[in-house]
């Protein structure tokens, strides 16, 4: 297993981040390389379930996660077959830090060296676009606060 964590500093309130993240029609905009679909109910309910895919070296990989533990505007604990995700939502003043905690293993078939070489570098890479790309995203289209 490898483990990852991520923080972003966002300059929106918790409330707007928040909502930005639970609104699922936003998601393809900062997982660029990630499909979702079969999403079962709101991300903020436990026992939502929806399925990610994304395409590795020619593959497609799919998972099943499932919300298994929310705080609302605190705390998204989700898990697949892959991976242990949290996604932490703490107020800092007017603005929020996005904590994004990962254990998670590559899914699929490829060579145990190739999992080792592409893994934390390439997933850690893309997760921190993701995150910038949300923050981008959140700062740009919530409306700036005296």
């Amino acid at each position: 297993m490898q483990h990852m964590r991520i923080e972003t500093h966002i300059e929106a309130p918790v409330e707007d981040v928040w909502k930005f993240y639970c609104d699922t029609s936003n998601w393809s905009d900062f997982w660029p390389r990630a499909t979702f679909s079969d999403v079962s109910g709101p991300v903020d309910e436990v026992g939502t379930t929806y399925v990610g895919a994304m395409r590795l070296l020619g593959q497609e990989f799919k998972t099943k996660y499932e919300i298994v533990e929310v705080e609302p505007q605190r705390l998204i604990h989700e898990r697949s077959d892959f991976s242990e995700d949290y996604f932490r939502f703490e107020p800092d003043g007017d603005a929020t830090n996005l904590i994004l905690e990962s254990d998670w293993e590559m899914p699929g078939r490829l060579p145990g060296f190739i999992k080792d070489m592409m893994g934390k570098g390439w997933a850690e890479r893309n997760f921190r676009n993701a995150m910038a790309d949300f923050k981008a995203l959140v700062e740009a289209k919530v409306p700036a606060h005296a």
